[in-house]
């Protein structure tokens, strides 16, 4: 299951080898720095110890008592495992053991102690003063007591002596490094395994939500990778949607083409005017067409939005209107601005006039005969410039109103109708992605009767500049 997962072993290893490295760093560090005098777990049974052997020492006899020698002896058989030493009152040692150097300097450090010291010499440790009276003199007694075994030997003589332990430790220590390496490592696994499925073609692929639920950085990174996937699968469908879109349209025109050519030929020269009028339209149907499909693609590349600047929007809409209230009157139609607001805007003017051409086109297009479009423009709120456009036809379906700024989309019962001849179902969709490239909004609603485009646009960051 791991065997090609070095990543894995890699985190595994690393955090295996740096708990033991600190646990033993630790260790060591504690054996080095820490007084053993200060932690030791029988303090208070070796002042009690000390205080055991004084009472002794108060009831014995004064022969016995000079000749510390044997009571050394004595002491040593009563199980108590220290060496003892008298001080008399002027420093002196009793008895023929002469006390080490070390105690000597404890003596001198706590011949004035009220209380009960304990210290770590040379190896041994030192126990004392026990204040004792003697037919009217003072006596310290102390205890020597060998130094507690080193923590590092304690831990060699434990693992030496009982291997299982060390083994209990490898043991837990490498459960928990390996389960925390696999909490981490398996949704990188996962992921990986997502980007191969991306690869063989599943586009619909996505991590689970387990990988996504997470709130670290790599829950941060499978949500980016579904919304990556997503925006994929949409991408690819809206290219396979567009080929069979455009083969369809450029199919219709050729096939009307060809009747027209077989036609023509039947009747001969001289009497095809009518087939060869018939060719010049599908020729410009075509033509217009191919242009359209040019414009989606140059937008959605983003060629034709790198020269954005600063637009005054009412001259500019102004113009617009005039130009497209003089192609209406050809149809028996009219577009009338009703309201404008000077504002400024950035924006691409090449892009912007694209999108709300589109959208008044398809507006005179749609209206009813003698009809009149109506076009609004106002500031909403100090921030935004709203642009309505609104024509008095049938309107959209509400369920088709999201789907009319798809490429080549047309609602069934108008192209079973008639209703929507003249145009391809690109003009909107080019509108939409303009307007998106100026930063704006763009959606439709139906206003009884009629349908209401709006398009939102962002004002200038300079708009309150005189």
């Amino acid at each position: 299951m791991f065997r090609h997962n070095r990543l894995f072993w890699k985190i595994f290893l690393w955090f295996w080898l740096s708990m033991v490295s600190v646990m033993m760093s630790l260790t060591f560090a504690l054996s080095m720095l820490v007084n053993p005098a200060d932690i030791l777990p029988e303090r208070q049974a070796l002042f009690g110890e000390l205080e055991a052997v004084g009472r002794v020492l108060e009831r014995l006899p004064g022969d016995r008592f000079e000749a510390l020698d044997t009571l050394t002896s004595w002491h040593a058989s009563r199980g108590f495992r220290n060496t003892l030493h008298v001080f008399d009152e002027a420093g002196r040692a009793l008895g023929v053991r002469e006390p080490p150097g070390s105690l000597r300097d404890f003596f001198r450090e706590t011949r004035d102690a009220t209380e009960y010291r304990i210290a770590v010499r040379d190896g041994q440790v030192l126990l004392g003063p026990y204040r004792l009276k003697r037919e009217g003199a003072e006596y310290l007694a102390y205890l020597i007591k060998s130094k507690p075994t080193h923590v590092l030997h304690k831990l060699w003589r434990l693992l030496s002596h009982e291997p299982s332990v060390f083994l209990v430790l490898l043991a837990v220590s490498g459960a928990l490094c390996f389960i925390l390496t696999a909490y981490l490592v398996a949704p990188i696994r996962e992921l990986r395994a997502a980007v191969r499925r991306i690869n063989e073609g599943r586009l619909d692929t996505a991590v689970s939500a387990s990988v996504v639920s997470r709130r670290d950085e790599i829950g941060q990174l499978g949500h980016d990778f579904n919304r990556m996937a997503e925006r994929l699968n949409r991408l690819v469908s809206a290219q396979q949607r567009l080929l069979r879109d455009v083969s369809h349209e450029l199919r219709s025109p050729l096939t009307r083409m060809s009747i027209a050519m077989g036609l023509a030929r039947r009747k001969g020269a001289g009497n095809a005017d009518g087939e060869h009028e018939r060719i010049e339209q599908e020729i410009a149907r075509l033509d217009g067409l191919i242009g359209q499909i040019l414009r989606w693609s140059r937008l959605n590349d983003g060629a034709e939005g790198a020269s954005a600047g600063p637009l005054e929007l009412a001259g500019l809409l102004a113009q617009l209107v005039d130009d497209a209230d003089f192609e209406a009157r050809a149809a028996g139609k009219r577009v009338n601005l009703t309201q404008s607001e000077t504002c400024r805007i950035d924006a691409a003017e090449p892009v912007l006039v694209s999108a709300l051409e589109n959208i008044v086109r398809n507006g005179i297009r749609h209206a009813p005969e003698h009809g009149t479009v109506e076009v609004r423009q106002r500031v909403a709120a100090g921030k935004d410039a709203v642009i309505e456009v609104r024509d008095r036809g049938p309107g959209v379906p509400e369920e088709h109103l999201a789907s009319i700024f798809e490429p080549f989309f047309r609602i069934p019962e108008a192209s079973a109708s008639g209703r929507a001849q003249g145009g391809n179902g690109l003009g909107l969709a080019i509108a939409k992605r303009a307007v998106e490239m100026c930063g704006g909004t763009v959606w439709a609603e139906n206003c009884s009767p009629g349908l209401r485009v709006v398009v939102t646009l962002p004002l200038s960051a300079r708009a309150s500049e005189p």
